[in-house]
């Protein structure tokens, strides 16, 4: 049986080199229809974007969440989306058929990275929902790959330190493997909740639900949205106001009387308390 697996990413790492987003791409013949221009679109299935206005960091990726309970997968006419034992939220491109249905997958996705639609792959002439999978079908346990998405993907085994290799480990997500920072880890999502949650490690800051989590020792980070007005003004926004001198003087007698931290912590609480409700 498929452990449930997640990638995490340790954004104090990342220094946007873009290798995972070029990987992806040449992994799943995406076009190039818009060079340069850094947006969730049919021809990116993940990009990474800085938390700033400035463009110098912290350095976030977005991309698909990959809901416990996705809304896509339910209202999908075609049943071109499916939940599958490993976390992946996978798309079959072969039942996907847009120009036949209401694009609800599109509609109906209220976090992040939210399947976009158009003709981003050289595979198919037609127009298809692209999105993150998590390379289901060519990453993760030798008995989930399926040879119609490709070849398996290989492994650097880049998982959270001192965590026990597992057989899903043999074969990586393209992004996690192509990492030079290692920024990105790919290991089970229970040790990734654990490893974020433990203070030893000494995350100020951390989101995630599903198989996608962020965390930063440094930064309090936004949890990325991959709607074009979310990332492009409100992220900014708030990510401005919580790194300016006001908010420097402000915060750190809070941090420091333990607050702020209880308050992320807590609501990392909520998040898998409700996760494991929608499971269970």
């Amino acid at each position: 049986m498929s452990n449930v697996m997640a990638v995490f990413q340790n954004v104090d790492k990342c220094v946007r080199c873009n290798g995972c987003v070029i990987s992806c791409k040449r992994t799943w013949k995406m076009k190039a229809l818009n060079p340069g221009v850094h947006k969730v679109a049919p021809d990116q299935r993940v990009i990474i974007k800085s938390q700033r206005r400035i463009d110098n960091g912290p350095f976030v990726r977005f991309s698909c969440w990959h809901c416990p309970d996705p809304p896509c997968v339910k209202r999908c006419p075609f049943k071109a989306l499916t939940k599958q034992a490993n976390g992946a939220v996978s798309i079959d491109p072969d039942l996907c058929n847009p120009p036949q249905c209401q694009k609800q997958c599109l509609t109906d996705c209220q976090r992040a990275g939210y399947p976009k639609i158009g003709v981003g792959s050289d595979l198919f002439a037609t127009e298809k929902a692209w999105k993150c999978t998590l390379c289901y079908g060519r990453a993760g346990d030798t008995a989930d790959l399926d040879a119609t998405y490709g070849d398996p993907l290989p492994t650097n085994y880049n998982k959270l330190p001192d965590t026990t290799p597992v057989a899903d480990m043999d074969h990586e997500p393209s992004c996690v493997y192509t990492c030079p920072a290692k920024a990105m880890r790919w290991d089970t999502r229970a040790n990734i909740r654990d490893y974020i949650n433990t203070p030893a490690n000494g995350y100020l800051s951390a989101q995630g639900d599903g198989s996608m989590y962020w965390a930063s020792k440094k930064a309090i980070i936004i949890q990325p949205k991959a709607d074009p007005y979310i990332e492009d003004h409100i992220t900014p926004m708030v990510s401005n106001l919580l790194t300016g001198p006001f908010a420097k003087a402000a915060l750190v007698p809070t941090i420091f009387a333990g607050g702020l931290l209880a308050v992320i912590a807590r609501r990392q609480q909520n998040m898998e308390e409700s996760a494991g409700m929608r499971e269970g």
